[in-house]
């Protein structure tokens, strides 16, 4: 099951490259559901994490929130891989709040990221989001 998903991540990568984001989106979903089924919550989470990039590239900023969201909680949850895959999704969920104007709870997600950049020695990172704090 590994490989199908892994093959649905990387056709969804290829379809992004190409501009074909309908394309990108259906194979992340694919993925995103297939991890689900086969209990893959470190590719789920990455497949979330996609859908959460096309959302917000795609102006929705409430389905990117949603899917930022529940990325997170699968990191949180199953605290198994790298903290810096939270803090990307941390990060997207930022930028969708501070679209919807939702600029306390977006704060609360920059903090949250720029610790775990600093946590990880990564401080350009950590200073992106310390700058979309302030500003």
């Amino acid at each position: 099951m590994t490989e199908a998903i892994q093959s649905q991540l990387a056709a969804g990568r290829q379809a992004r490259a190409d501009g074909r984001m309908m394309d990108a989106r259906n194979a992340f979903a694919r993925a995103t559901a297939l991890s689900r089924e086969a209990r893959e919550h470190g590719l789920q989470a990455l497949g979330l994490r996609h859908l959460a990039e096309i959302d917000l590239g795609a102006r929705r900023p409430e389905a990117a929130l949603a899917h930022a969201d529940q990325a997170a909680a699968l990191h949180r949850a199953h605290g198994d891989s790298d903290p810096l895959d939270l803090a990307v999704v941390l990060k997207l969920a930022a930028l969708a709040l501070d679209e919807l104007r939702r600029s306390p709870e977006a704060a609360a997600r920059w903090n949250a990221a720029r610790d775990l950049y600093q946590a990880a020695g990564d401080a350009e990172a950590a200073a992106d989001c310390a700058g979309r704090i302030a500003g």
